[in-house]
């Protein structure tokens, strides 16, 4: 199922498709740099408009504005295009780059990270929910890396062969 993710959720703009990403650092400049992006990411993986068949988006967690720039972008490309949309989690997007049992987070203002911990084998696996807390203490395997877009656009795909439709933003 060739499903396209969109994740705003972190200082990376990240797209992908079940066999291909681009991770841009982009900081607070997703609304600016997104469709451009998207369109020559497109490109790059010879993959047109008419090819996909369902949207991936990154529900978070993640900064406000970066949540609602990405989902109100990928409900628009699922509408146009007349295919489903789905929410994925960010936090999962980075555990997948991993196998066996691992924490990853990513850092908020004040000290505080968003964080999840996840076992990791032919699936991706919630040990623990997203949670902010603060970073000391804490011994992520992950901090701060931006989710594999192979991975969401593939947990993507998963969520939308199950059935599932529709995102609603994590915000902690």
């Amino acid at each position: 199922m060739q499903v396209l993710a969109i994740d705003t959720a972190t200082a990376f703009l990240v797209l992908g498709l079940p066999a291909s990403e681009r991770v841009v650092r982009l900081d607070r400049r997703h609304a600016e740099a997104l469709f451009s992006e998207l369109e020559s990411f497109l490109q790059w993986a010879n993959c047109g408009l008419a090819q996909l068949q369902g949207i991936a988006v990154g529900r978070g967690p993640g900064s406000y504005t970066g949540l609602r720039i990405g989902v109100a972008a990928g409900l628009g490309l699922a509408r146009g295009l007349g295919i489903p949309l789905v929410g994925v989690d960010t936090l999962a997007g980075v555990a997948g780059r991993y196998r066996g049992t691992v924490r990853v987070a990513h850092s908020t203002r004040g000290g505080f990270v968003y964080t999840a911990s996840y076992h990791v084998h032919d699936e991706i696996q919630a040990l623990t929910p997203a949670e902010k807390r603060p970073l000391e203490g804490l011994e992520p395997h992950s901090l701060d890396e931006p989710p594999s877009g192979r991975v969401l656009a593939r947990l993507g795909a998963r969520l939308l062969r199950s059935g599932q439709r529709g995102v609603e933003p994590l915000y902690l």
